[in-house]
């Protein structure tokens, strides 16, 4: 049966659908130190997360959304790699709620290890996104921001489905 409504969008859909469980299905105890401090992909975008945004002061719940998941999962995340040694929770001096998340030296040591090993593996991939345009690079970006509205974890309706 063809899926006519995806219609020359098709292999396209498959490949990031591909791309999506595959990523899903191998992302247990992929990064470690060799030291015990093994991650799953999703806590070791943690630690890349609040390493990118280091100094920035977003609370949790701002770096949740960043990375696309649900504050809870976040939460659980940071409290592993805490647990590990590889981040620090720390209150803000203004808001005793908000906490504030920083790397350790651990986390720091832990991402120099394997940064290089994962730029290895995107190199193919970032060598096409070399060849585009900056307008192509712009339009790529502006396709899968409305490819993640569409699934976003804050937007529940969903006006295709209906509950039972």
């Amino acid at each position: 049966m063809k899926l006519e409504w995806m219609g020359e969008n098709r292999e396209i859909v498959r490949s990031l659908m591909r791309y999506a469980n595959l990523y899903a299905h191998n992302q247990i105890g992929r990064f470690s130190s060799g030291e015990g401090a093994a991650l799953s992909t999703l806590e070791w975008q943690t630690l890349e997360c609040i390493l990118e945004f280091e100094g920035e002061n977003y609370n949790m719940a701002t770096l949740a959304e960043k990375l696309g998941i649900p504050a809870s999962n976040f939460s659980k995340y940071v409290k592993t790699l805490v647990e590990k040694g590889l981040v620090e929770r720390y209150k803000r001096a203004d808001n005793r709620k908000e906490i504030i998340l920083l790397p350790s030296e651990a986390g720091l040591e832990l991402y120099r290890k394997n940064s290089a090993l994962i730029a290895r593996e995107w190199q193919p991939a970032f060598a096409l996104l070399a060849q585009m345009t900056p307008a192509d690079r712009e339009q790529t970006l502006e396709f899968l921001e409305e490819l993640s509205r569409g699934i976003d974890l804050g937007d529940r309706r969903r006006s295709f489905l209906k509950r039972v």
